[in-house]
């Protein structure tokens, strides 16, 4: 449902994975990339946060990086935007989410 972009159908699904533990980074993430395509930037960083809490070397790391520097400047939190931004280009600068990045801080 994910995939399709079901959103609203696929978050309680991921809630439940959540609640019972599984893969929760992943899981987290997703929920992450959820609420940020609905526009609740606010739970997308709270969900963010959780899945690098879990693990922070996973493969959609740039993706997370740059949403939750997106979702800091949806929220005009410049401050915290330029914090994630900076991670993403210092930490994947040959990813195409940094040339995204990039254009943010213009």
């Amino acid at each position: 449902m994910y995939r399709k972009k079901y959103y609203t159908k696929s978050f309680p699904l991921f809630v439940e994975l959540a609640e019972k533990s599984y893969k929760p980074a992943t899981t987290n993430y997703y929920l992450g990339e959820i609420s940020y395509y609905k526009k609740r930037y606010s739970d997308a960083i709270v969900y963010y946060k959780k899945s690098v809490g879990y693990y922070d070397k996973a493969s959609y790391m740039p993706t997370l990086l740059l949403h939750t520097g997106i979702s800091f400047e949806k929220l005009n939190d410049d401050e915290n935007k330029e914090k994630f931004l900076n991670a993403l280009l210092s930490s994947y600068p040959n990813s195409s989410e940094a040339d995204i990045a990039q254009k943010h801080f213009n």
